[in-house]
C-alpha cells in the first residue's frame, strides 16, 4: 500500500489499485456495486479517480474485508454512514441558526 502523499487531481484505475492494494477488476466490480464510487470519464471514456473516490474505496475495502460485510451490507452501512453524516451537517446549521436568533433577541 502506497503511504506517501498523493498530489494528482486523478488516477487511473490501475493507480488506484495499486495504492489501496486490490486488484482492478475488483475496483470496477464495486463500481457496479456501489452507487457511491462513481468515478468520472475521460475523453477516451476511462476512469478518472479523486482523493475523494481512493476514500470510498478504502471505506469499502475496510467493510468487507475487516468488518466481513456482504456487499449488501457494507452498501448498507455506507448509506447509514452518509445519512448519519447529512443529518449532523444539517443539526450543525439548525443550531448556528438558533445561537444567531438568541443573539440577535
Amino acid at each position: 500500500m502506497d503511504t506517501k502523499p498523493n498530489t494528482k487531481l486523478y488516477y487511473d484505475t490501475n493507480e488506484v489499485a495499486e495504492i489501496v492494494g486490490c486488484e482492478a477488476s475488483a475496483l470496477r466490480f464495486w463500481e457496479t456495486k456501489f452507487p457511491q464510487l462513481n468515478p468520472k470519464r475521460d475523453a477516451r471514456n476511462r476512469r478518472r479517480y479523486t482523493e475523494s473516490d481512493i476514500e470510498i474505496v478504502r471505506k469499502i475495502m475496510h467493510q468487507t474485508g475487516k468488518q466481513g460485510r456482504t456487499i449488501k451490507g457494507a452498501r448498507e452501512q455506507l448509506r447509514r454512514k452518509e445519512d448519519a453524516q447529512l443529518m449532523i451537517y444539517k443539526l450543525s446549521r439548525v443550531r448556528q441558526f438558533l445561537a444567531e436568533l438568541r443573539d440577535n433577541l
